[in-house]
């Protein structure tokens, strides 16, 4: 399929899936966090943790399919 015909709506889907990726890794990372937090006692800083390593893997979906979709 030649790129003229290819519908751009499907890149725009990819993106918005990765999107909601990113927010699924930050709060599953939040849950983690939340639960070793309390179950060691750290506090709230399991949350903080937590979050930014979903975060981080939510990111590097993101830029992943950024590239794939660039190298379309």
């Amino acid at each position: 399929m030649a790129k003229q015909d290819r519908d751009d709506g499907s890149d725009h889907a990819n993106l918005a899936m990765v999107g909601l990726q990113v927010a699924v890794g930050v709060g599953v990372g939040y849950g983690v966090g939340y639960w070793l937090g309390h179950k060691y006692g750290w506090g709230n800083k399991g949350e903080i943790i937590g979050s930014m390593i979903g975060l981080a893997g939510g990111l590097y979906l993101l830029i992943k399919e950024a590239i794939r979709i660039n190298k379309d």
